[in-house]
């Protein structure tokens, strides 16, 4: 394991509902066993955390994001004792992870036929037939999958033409203006879990 998780930093631990994500932080290493306390959780996202189910850990080192799934051994109050994992992914030194994005976009009130190509925690990019105005902000919404639904602003901040024969003719980069943090957490693990997968296919 070349991460030790006693260097990461601004932890966030996702259960099965990934509306109970919280903060966590790391109290005691053992040999196969890591504690950890939910500080700021609330009774009813504690209710999410169940022992025997899987959680999903994302946080940075020195690297970049790491990432790992593991299990939850024993719950005391808003303690929780998980399985040490067998495998911490680091994956790139970026702030967010840019992945393929073939969810569903819509642009609300414009009339816009719209193309997803990528998108990450921080931002998105689409082609489009209509252009964008670079810095002002749009609402959306994002429909990911298991009928996850994140609604933020997104600003534009580059616009270009697409190249000769194009299906569309501009492309939009675009980074998230106001969004829930729980919304942001949702495009991590989205992101994650996509770059996870292509990892084990290799």
């Amino acid at each position: 394991m070349n991460c030790c998780l006693n260097e990461v930093r601004n932890l966030k631990i996702v259960p099965e509902n990934y509306e109970s994500a919280t903060v966590t932080e790391i109290v005691e290493i053992q040999d196969n066993v890591v504690k950890v306390s939910l500080p700021i959780a609330k009774e009813k996202e504690l209710k999410d955390y169940k022992k025997g189910s899987t959680v999903e850990i994302f946080g940075l080192d020195k690297q970049g994001l790491i990432y790992f799934v593991t299990e939850i051994l024993n719950i005391e109050n808003n303690s929780l004792e998980i399985k040490m994992p067998e495998k911490i992914k680091e994956i790139q030194r970026r702030k967010y992870s840019r992945v393929p994005f073939d969810g569903k976009l819509v642009i609300k009130n414009k009339t816009v036929t719209v193309n997803p190509e990528d998108i990450s925690a921080g931002g998105l990019k689409f082609s489009v037939d209509t252009p964008f105005m670079v810095g002002e902000e749009y609402e959306i919404k994002i429909e990911l999958v298991n009928n996850l639904i994140v609604d933020c602003t997104m600003q534009p901040i580059r616009v270009e033409e697409t190249e000769n024969g194009a299906e569309l003719p501009y492309s939009v980069s675009a980074k998230f203006k106001k969004i829930r943090s729980i919304d942001r957490i949702a495009l991590m693990q989205y992101s994650l879990r996509l770059i996870s997968e292509s990892e084990n296919k290799a």
